[in-house]
């Protein structure tokens, strides 16, 4: 197959006061398996297809101008050009549609989708004889956790990863690798947040160093917490004291807020008031704490006895309870006053 060169002259800064028309360009191609080589002569600018093909071993192609009058020859530029063409394209999924940078929770699966394309296969005569670079290319799998205070590698200055996983990919295929949760690792994983990075290198060839195809970053992030305070379940309260609510590590893309209802915790309950004032709507690019008190929660019981408060955690993976309380209202009415009898 031949190759399509592109040309941009530019001629030594010691003979910038001569013109273009004072040269004649020329473009060898040296094929590496045999050394024969090919001329084709170009103009200061523009494109023109190689004179032969690119041999398996690959071909240098190399830019010459050659001054007319005193016919002293300059090797301007030359580039090594292959036989083959690997391509590599990677794609993280989650649940989490957000664009900037994929991301995803501790507890969450994720997919890797792989592409692998212009590798030789073994069926190809040129095999056998070609270098490594044109039959594998390399995978790299490394975990990044940040340190406390930090959301991204760019704030570490010198972050260290753990290699996770390496390896060889020798077809063109197309596969997808499926993760349960993060390979972060920690002493509460719940707590960990950092990144995952996915690589697919080439292999070092002849003039040519290890070329990373294709590169995706994964960003992890902890499971949300919540405390409610302020109240005792044991005590009868008449007027509803303040509440606190204490929330760590809301996710990046959240909706959360109190809801009460009537009697014990249940998975389904049947009428549920959500507190206007506990809203608390997250649209960043990392977690975030907050601490609410609210201080006029009393209207929001009107009956007698216990009511259940949970705390709502809506995310792109769906909506969890990270905290309930149950406090118990008195809502007795008590008159008092006498009898009058008259005659």
């Amino acid at each position: 197959m031949k190759t399509k060169i592109f040309l941009l002259l530019a001629l030594p800064s010691a003979l910038w006061a001569d013109t273009a028309d004072d040269y004649v360009n020329t473009i060898r191609q040296i094929q590496q398996d045999s050394g024969v080589e090919w001329d084709v002569t170009v103009t200061p600018n523009g494109s023109v297809l190689s004179p032969t093909g690119v041999s398996n071993d690959g071909s240098f192609f190399q830019l010459w101008s050659i001054h007319n009058t005193t016919a002293v020859e300059y090797l301007l530029d030359e580039q090594f050009v292959t036989a083959y063409t690997p391509n590599a394209i990677l794609e993280i999924v989650t649940a989490d549609p957000y664009g900037p940078v994929r991301r995803t929770r501790v507890d969450q699966p994720f997919q890797v989708r792989v592409s692998v394309a212009g590798l030789l296969e073994p069926s190809d005569p040129a095999y056998a004889t070609a270098p490594d670079a044109a039959k594998w290319v390399e995978y790299t799998h490394v975990t990044f956790g940040y340190p406390e205070g930090k959301h991204s590698l760019e704030e570490i200055a010198d972050p260290v990863g753990l290699l996770h996983e390496e390896g060889w990919m020798e077809e063109n295929y197309n596969t997808t690798v499926t993760f349960g949760m993060t390979n972060l690792t920690g002493s509460d994983l719940t707590s960990v947040e950092g990144e995952e990075v996915f690589t697919i290198s080439s292999q070092e060839d002849y003039g040519v160093s290890a070329t990373v195809l294709d590169s995706e970053r994964l960003q992890i992030w902890p499971i949300a917490t919540a405390v409610i305070s302020g109240t005792d379940p044991n005590v009868y309260y008449e007027d509803v004291p303040w509440v606190t609510i204490s929330l760590k590590d809301l996710y990046p893309a959240s909706t959360t807020y109190l809801r009460i209802y009537e009697g014990s915790q249940t998975s389904s309950p049947s009428e549920v008031e959500k507190v206007s004032a506990s809203y608390v709507i997250i649209e960043d690019s990392i977690p975030q704490n907050r601490t609410l008190v609210l201080k006029d929660l009393d209207k929001h019981f009107t009956e007698e006895g216990y009511h259940t408060l949970e705390i709502v955690h809506e995310t792109p993976f769906g909506s969890e309870i990270l905290a309930s309380s149950q406090i118990r209202v008195d809502r007795t009415v008590e008159v008092n006053g006498g009898l009058y009898v008259g005659e």
